[in-house]
């Protein structure tokens, strides 16, 4: 498929496309150093570049209770070529509601909106023998 940008071409500058944009919010209180440190390395390995900023009382959703809540969020975005990216993203962002215990992460690619919920996986129970 012809990129977009080609069409704009023109003499004095060269363009290359990055693909479409993927954005996705995550709570500030909830983010460690650590985990902010893997994401930017995950990131920066499997899109090769992203931005970043922080937005407070960005975001309104129902809760369990059905109150609505508003929280400061980091909001980040990267572009990719291809669909075949965004299950790797997708993935990223499950395992990192999990590990901040966020019930899901909004995420938007391309024109496509979605919560991303991590799968949960039974617990075994333990016995005190």
């Amino acid at each position: 498929m012809r990129s977009k940008w080609q069409s704009l071409s023109g003499s004095g500058y060269r363009l290359v496309d990055l693909g479409r944009p993927a954005v996705f919010l995550l709570p500030t209180k909830k983010l460690s150093r650590a985990i902010e440190k893997d994401l930017h390395w995950f990131i920066v390995a499997h899109f090769g570049a992203y931005t970043t900023s922080t937005i407070p009382s960005f975001g309104f959703w129902k809760n369990a209770e059905r109150a609505t809540i508003s929280d400061e969020c980091r909001i980040y975005e990267v572009s990719f070529l291809g669909k075949d990216r965004i299950p790797v993203l997708l993935k990223k962002l499950a395992k990192v509601a999990a590990q901040i215990e966020e019930e899901c992460i909004y995420v938007k690619a391309g024109q496509y909106t979605a919560l991303v919920y991590p799968k949960r996986t039974k617990r075994r129970k333990h016995s005190l023998q």
